[in-house]
């Protein structure tokens, strides 16, 4: 079917008023969740065929992600949707307001290949519960999982509510130049420039959640330099873990470390152990040889510390710590994307933030210390779209959590009630009677401006 059919079905659809009624979203939220539980086992060999990932990963990663956001939508669903009263303006007293929230309409779902199942799914749950209809485009580099998603999207839908359109990037550029009411897409900068400047033609606004260089600072508090020696065990392996996960093909995987140099030495140890603790039995693979080699040029920029063995034939890299990096290396200017985890030694926090702001806003920024002073400065002197604390990654995993970048990181927030507002629009309602009409608003003028400033200061004070 055409997309204009295709769009032509939607507004039909959403004009018969079906998606309307919070019984109505319900009903298309359990039937989706319902089609979740009959693929779930055909999504997993997708995702394995695809990408290597472990069932455990994928189940956490991908598919517990979207049942949970389903079930936080259902939970919260009713109270979203309530119009919010607000006051009036003097003018139209006696009068009253409400603001409610109307679905955007036809949105199209652009998704990435390195998450396949929960970058398309979960902006799916926000958008059908804010009462929308959907077009999605899997990407073309996980071949299988798109399909997979096309006959799980088949089996829970009517197309006239949800549609797939299959295909290469190509086609991902002529969707959006489409007049859809809302874009969201998930995938790379440069992509993500080609879909803003394909939608403004139309005007239709965008969603983009984009990548960048996700950094980590370990800098001790005064007196706290023992105590993160300590446990330099546990700050080592929830960094590797963060890296780890999806062969570092993760959009907030910490994508470079720095360090305090009087840590330095026993940080790169403990990553060593941590990642060889991990093995590489689960490690994933890199999605396709032409991404493959760009990751494996990484590895010319520096020292290798640990890892670095890699495999052509079944596209895996060996979890690499690099060191003895040049300021200008591309390993610490371009995303990496891979599991290679360039580690850095300052002299102290400031250091680190001057090289920090080098780079444009990244969608996240992990740091490591219990002292409320040194999370006060990261916080105050960064922008990012997100900060965690004393772990990686864990911060996206709920839908209570607002998710999304700044600049070239992302524009626009979702997940749980960030997806309702994004794919909804505010509209005003305001009623009042006939009576009283007061005339003085009425030319011409029987007030003057003395009167009427005595009038509002007065109001002011009261």
């Amino acid at each position: 079917m055409a997309i204009s059919q295709i769009l032509e079905t939607q507004r039909a659809w959403l004009a018969s008023g079906k998606s309307r009624a919070l019984k109505d979203r319900r009903d298309t939220l359990r039937a989706f969740a319902a089609a979740m539980d009959r693929h779930e086992a055909e999504l997993l060999d997708a995702l394995r065929a695809d990408l290597r990932k472990s069932p455990l990963e994928a189940y956490t990663s991908e598919i517990r992600m979207v049942r949970d956001e389903l079930f936080h939508v259902l939970r919260h669903l009713k109270g979203w949707m309530k119009p919010q009263r607000r006051p009036v303006p003097l003018l139209a007293w006696p009068g009253r307001a409400k603001v409610i929230r109307e679905p955007c309409g036809s949105v199209l779902i652009i998704g990435p290949w390195n998450y396949p199942v929960h970058l398309m799914l979960t902006p799916l749950v926000g958008a059908l519960g804010a009462g929308n209809t959907a077009v999605l485009k899997p990407s073309e580099l996980a071949p299988e999982t798109s399909a997979a998603l096309t006959r799980l999207i088949a089996d829970a839908f009517d197309p006239a509510q949800v549609a797939v359109v299959e295909g290469g990037a190509e086609i991902g550029e002529s969707l959006a130049s489409e007049p859809f009411d809302h874009i969201f897409f998930t995938g790379g900068i440069a992509t993500g420039r080609k879909i803003l400047t394909a939608a403004a033609d139309k005007l239709v606004p965008v969603t983009l959640e984009l990548g960048g260089k996700c950094p980590a600072l370990i800098f001790p508090g005064p007196g706290e330099r023992e105590r993160l020696l300590g446990q330099m065990d546990v700050i080592a392996r929830r960094l590797a873990w963060g890296k780890y996960l999806n062969a570092g093909q993760t959009c907030v995987a910490p994508d470079y470390v720095m360090v305090e140099q009087s840590l330095h030495e026993p940080l790169v140890a403990a990553l060593a152990k941590a990642f060889e603790s991990f093995g590489v039995g689960e490690l994933g693979k890199i999605v396709n040889r032409r991404h493959f080699d760009r990751v494996l040029r990484f590895l010319a920029d520096g020292r290798i510390a640990h890892g670095g063995k890699h495999d052509p034939e079944t596209l895996t890299i060996e979890p690499t710590i690099l060191l003895d990096l040049p300021p200008d290396s591309p390993s610490l200017q371009e995303e990496i994307f891979g599991p290679i985890l360039p580690v850095v030694a300052c002299a102290n926090l400031d250091q680190a933030l001057e090289q920090f702001h080098s780079q444009p806003p990244p969608l996240a920024i992990y740091a490591f210390t219990s002292d409320e002073a040194v999370r006060a400065k990261i916080v105050s002197d960064t922008v990012s779209g997100g900060v965690c604390f004393n772990d990686t990654v864990v911060h996206i995993a709920s839908p209570a959590l607002p998710f999304g970048g700044v600049g070239a990181s992302g524009m626009g927030r979702y997940r749980g009630k960030a997806s309702f507002d994004t794919f909804t629009r505010e509209r005003v309602v305001m009623s009042r009677h006939l009576w009283p009409d007061l005339k003085f608003r009425y030319p011409p003028a029987t007030a003057t401006v003395e009167r009427l400033r005595n009038f509002f200061r007065f109001i002011e004070r009261h």
